[in-house]
């Protein structure tokens, strides 16, 4: 407690004394400065936005047949609804893809705090303005949950079906279990 304490106040006395600590990284470096923008100031930045952070694919198991129902992620203190997303942001390129085994490639963004609700892609995408997070909340289906992620050892666009079903059924060399029910 007595070395938290230190640090607040130490923390407290740079920011007030008008000491700032700053972090640069490649990216920032990346930006370019206003010297080479194009004319509208922001021509050189489109055409070489600098390195780009991609996340690496994700597969995943759930507790049942649950792939064609759209998932939306709660809060696991209280159950409510952390985010869900907009019917037009469900396309076929929405729905995951399914592999070896029973797992799925994610296309979506799946965590443990992933719960699938009664709507199917197609019908949930059919609608003229999502369902109220309260009627999304009532139609989590009970008990279909998230059971096990594997972070794969490729870029998100990198993870091509055959590329993943061979790391499958090679036993997941190279890949991570991030989360196992």
């Amino acid at each position: 407690m007595k070395k938290s304490l230190t640090f607040i106040l130490s923390l407290s006395a740079v920011i007030l004394s008008g000491g700032v600590v700053s972090c640069r990284t490649a990216v920032d470096s990346a930006v370019p400065s206003a010297a080479s923008q194009g004319p509208d100031g922001f021509g050189a930045y489109r055409n070489n936005p600098g390195p780009q952070a991609m996340p690496y694919a994700q597969i995943y198991r759930t507790s049942g047949n649950f792939d064609s129902y759209v998932p939306v992620t709660v809060n696991p203190v209280d159950g409510k609804l952390v985010s869900y997303p907009a019917p037009g942001d469900i396309t076929g390129a929405s729905m995951p893809v399914v592999l070896r085994d029973g797992w799925l490639l994610d296309r979506r963004g799946i965590s443990p705090d992933t719960r699938f609700v009664r709507y199917t892609y197609s019908e949930y995408h059919d609608l003229s303005q999502a369902p109220s997070p309260e009627e999304l909340v009532g139609s989590i289906i009970p008990d279909a949950l998230v059971t096990e992620i594997v972070s794969l050892p490729y870029k998100v666009g990198e993870a091509t079906p055959a590329k993943v079903d061979s790391l499958i059924a090679a036993g997941l060399p190279r890949c991570e279990v991030t989360y196992k029910r």
